[in-house]
């Protein structure tokens, strides 16, 4: 009897729980859930001011790929990656090569007779035919190569998985590597929440994206913070959310341009930081 009792109240708590969990299931669907307190609405920081838009597009180049992932521009072409392949067209988007690469490339970098491409761990270094001249070797099992540039007779390779950027020759020896951290006791450096890691040469100088402190950076060639300049703010003259900007690039006039992640825009900036317009 005592047993019959003991099942009987386990069988009727064992009810309760399924009663709950499928309670909470079906409250949980999307048609039956509140609206989010915590919901950030970014709709109002869309709109741009006709005005502060200093450019037009004149020209829209359709791409034969499924998935592009970078752009860089030499000698009045254009080199993009894209799937497994580089592509190279002239300004008017005529192809002019292709050819196809041993793993899905994240960017690219043409420099002088060589193109230079990142793939997820390592880099390797191409003719402008597209015959491998050197696959240097797997940085870690951690790496995400996100970024290149040239200063010298440098290469410089951002690495987002690690928080790094490491130094090599353009043979590819691996000369070191720097975190950003900016003194002994910094516990942070590059702070980089997704793999949205950028660097570029400006005049010689290196330029690295800090994203999560929305920081512009200044290094010397082996890792000295020489300046900085950052904007975090909502509004348009600012960058927001978890790291931004995504991608730098440098006009022939020293000016930044900078793309922005979530909410989608690209903006151009003076050499102090100042903001001068939208791109678009």
């Amino acid at each position: 009897m005592q047993k019959k009792l003991i099942y009987a109240f386990l069988g009727v708590i064992t009810l309760i729980i399924i009663t709950i969990v499928v309670l909470d299931i079906l409250g949980s669907r999307p048609e039956k859930r509140g609206e989010n307190p915590f919901y950030l609405n970014v709709d109002e920081f869309r709109d741009v001011d006709r005005e502060l838009i200093i450019y037009k597009e004149t020209r829209n180049i359709k791409l034969q790929a499924g998935v592009p992932r970078g752009i860089a521009i030499a000698r009045e072409e254009i080199f993009i990656i894209a799937d497994n392949y580089l592509q190279v067209v002239d300004t008017m988007g005529r192809e002019i090569r292709r050819f196809k690469l041993p793993e899905s490339p994240r960017t690219v970098l043409p420099d002088g007779e060589r193109v230079y491409i990142g793939f997820l761990k390592s880099v390797s270094s191409f003719t402008l035919k597209g015959e491998l001249v050197k696959a240097f070797a797997t940085i870690n099992d951690s790496a995400v190569v996100t970024s290149l540039t040239v200063i010298g007779d440098y290469l410089f390779v951002a690495d987002a998985g690690n928080r790094q950027v490491l130094r090599y020759t353009k043979e590819g020896e691996l000369l070191g590597n720097f975190t950003g951290k900016r003194e002994a006791d910094d516990i942070h450096g590059f702070i980089v929440p997704s793999p949205y890691f950028d660097i570029v040469n400006n005049d010689d100088e290196l330029w690295v994206v800090n994203p999560g402190m929305h920081a512009i950076e200044n290094y010397s060639e082996t890792g000295e913070l020489r300046g900085y300049w950052d904007k975090i703010s909502n509004t348009l003259d600012g960058f927001s959310g978890c790291c931004n900007p995504a991608q730098l690039a440098i006009l022939p006039n020293g000016h930044f341009v900078t793309s922005e992640k979530k909410i989608v825009r690209i903006k151009v900036y003076d050499q102090s930081g100042k903001f001068v317009g939208v791109v678009a």
